[in-house]
């Protein structure tokens, strides 16, 4: 029983499409190719300068800090390191790579040689794999004004599979990309039909998944930035080509990446990284400064009055009105970011970690506080532990998840932050993640000019009940960081931090592993602080 309420929980927020997809996706046979006698003729279009992340050099292709060396021919089935660095293999990133590049001649080589395989494939025929690869193809065709008729032939069977697949019952980050390619694909090979869908979708879903603050709303930086540079390489091509006869659409992608560009610039820290809340890591996506830096050089103005307009014209129900509950608060020597929002959208939340009201503190510029991160997609322990709140920095109750993660992209019962008093100087809130054991777990952060506080406090659960809950905050230093722990205190670099409340807290240093990138991880420290009813903790620096 308890498994079927499990499953309730979680599929309980799917929205009918996605119901309606997920019995037809399920009942589809194998993706397979059918190459047509002829395509038309493809028409190169504007793209950026080079500049993904070196992962293939002499035969050698390394994703997720994995190498691998194939002797003979590539398999594109690779299975040994799971099924996101397959997907990866299959993206084709490695083509438009920065320095040291691919000539035209070995990329054509790579894709001659998976075009021969095309029918043995397992996971590389999914639509978000070749999503991803028809866009790597057209720009690199594109950038080397290659035309080779067997590989635009491919090229269009891949583009006229997308447009039967589309992941319609994933949505989220899965759909927009795959709009993203539809529309590109409908540029390269001037194709009236596929453009006018993929236009209406992506409309649609960046209506729908574009917060009002600008964030994406699965609330993973990462994947903001991703889909943020995906978006900008659109604009590239669409403000080129003129054969779409669409300015509406520039006008509105354009309005979209600046309120994308405002979050993003909100979010990142002085040093340039981003937080690594929910599913998070560093060297996936370009940086902050890699894509703050394509967008300057394209025309679009700062602030576009029609783009608002055609945003808000938009059918009833298309914007969520949501903000992401990510804030950032800075002053000399500190910034903070604080979780104070929903932990993703209810319909799709598999990015998702059990982390309301965890936070992320730089301290001159540096990480002293700061998330563990994620460091694999496979179900296992690893993924189970960063997926929980005992793996970020907020309150644990009694080793329950404050949302009811699970699998490796599930979410069950999951914590709403009902009320947010938000000041220049702090945030009040609290959520609801424990009602299931009667409990509200409220949070408070106050700034001052050398320190700030958070005050915790635990409502609902009576002294004299029956059962005993344990109440566990924690803060996971960053690995650089030396930390000391004393009986009321601890010192962690150029901080201190005091904890009060109606008993003596009680302070345990232990190690932990940091995520510091996938399948990289650094030993550190967490402090795990119990406490009774309330917690108050005081953070200053040390002049």
């Amino acid at each position: 029983m308890s498994k079927i309420g499990l499953i309730w929980r979680t599929v309980r927020y799917l929205r009918a499409r996605q119901i309606v997809y997920q019995l037809v996706n399920r009942l589809r046979k194998r993706p397979k190719l059918r190459l047509p006698k002829q395509a038309p003729s493809g028409h190169f279009l504007a793209v950026p300068a080079v500049d993904k992340p070196v992962s293939y050099r002499d035969g050698t292709f390394t994703f997720l800090n994995q190498p691998v060396l194939f002797a003979s021919a590539i398999d594109w089935n690779y299975a040994q390191n799971g099924k996101l660095w397959t997907y990866n293999l299959n993206y084709f990133d490695y083509l438009n790579q920065a320095s040291p590049g691919l000539t035209a001649k070995e990329g054509q080589r790579l894709i001659r040689g998976f075009i021969t395989h095309t029918d043995s494939l397992n996971d590389g025929l999914e639509p978000y794999p070749t999503s991803l690869r028809i866009i790597n193809w057209m720009q690199f065709l594109s950038r080397h004004q290659i035309q080779d008729d067997d590989i635009e032939i491919h090229l269009f069977a891949q583009i006229d599979l997308l447009n039967k697949r589309l992941e319609y019952h994933l949505a989220g980050n899965h759909l927009l990309e795959n709009g993203f390619a539809l529309l590109l694909g409908a540029l390269y090979f001037k194709q009236k039909h596929w453009f006018r869908r993929a236009s209406k979708l992506v409309r649609q879903e960046l209506a729908i998944q574009i917060l009002a603050d600008g964030a994406h709303d699965e609330r993973s930086p990462m994947y903001h930035q991703l889909l943020l540079d995906r978006l900008l390489d659109v604009l590239i091509a669409l403000q080129v080509n003129s054969w779409h006869n669409d300015a509406s659409l520039v006008e509105f992608l354009a309005g979209i990446s600046t309120k994308m560009l405002d979050w993003l610039k909100a979010v990142t820290f002085a040093n340039g990284d981003v937080p690594l809340v929910n599913d998070a890591a560093f060297g996936i996506a370009p940086t902050s400064a890699q894509i703050l830096a394509k967008a300057q050089r394209l025309p679009f103005r700062e602030k576009s009055k029609r783009a608002e307009m055609l945003i808000s014209s938009l059918p009833a129900g298309s914007q969520t009105g949501q903000d992401s509950g990510y804030l950032m608060y800075r002053w000399p020597h500190f910034e903070l970011f604080v979780d104070a929002g929903a932990v993703g959208p209810d319909h799709q939340p598999g990015h998702a970690h059990a982390d309301t009201f965890s936070f992320v503190l730089h301290v001159d510029g540096k990480p002293v506080i700061v998330d563990s991160g994620t460091s694999t997609y496979q179900i296992g322990p690893r993924r189970t532990w960063e997926r929980s709140t005992a793996a970020h920095n907020t309150v644990e109750i009694s080793g329950y998840d404050s949302s009811e993660v699970w699998g490796g992209f599930r979410v069950g019962r999951r914590a709403y932050v009902t009320t947010r008093r938000e000041s220049d100087v702090g945030i009040s809130a609290h959520h609801d993640g424990y009602t299931n054991i009667g409990i509200t777990h409220v949070r408070a952060w106050h700034t001052e000019s050398l320190k700030f506080s958070i005050l915790d406090r635990i409502i609902g659960h009576k002294s004299d009940c029956e059962t005993r809950l344990s109440y566990v905050a924690r803060l996971h230093f960053h690995p650089d960081v030396l930390v000391r722990s004393y009986t009321d205190h601890v010192m962690a670099g150029p901080i201190a931090i005091r904890f009060l409340s109606d008993t003596r807290p009680k302070l345990v240093l232990k190690p932990y592993l940091l995520a510091d990138g996938f399948n990289k991880l650094r030993p550190g420290h967490c402090l795990e602080i119990t406490f009774t009813n309330y917690l108050n903790t005081i953070v200053t620096y040390n002049e």
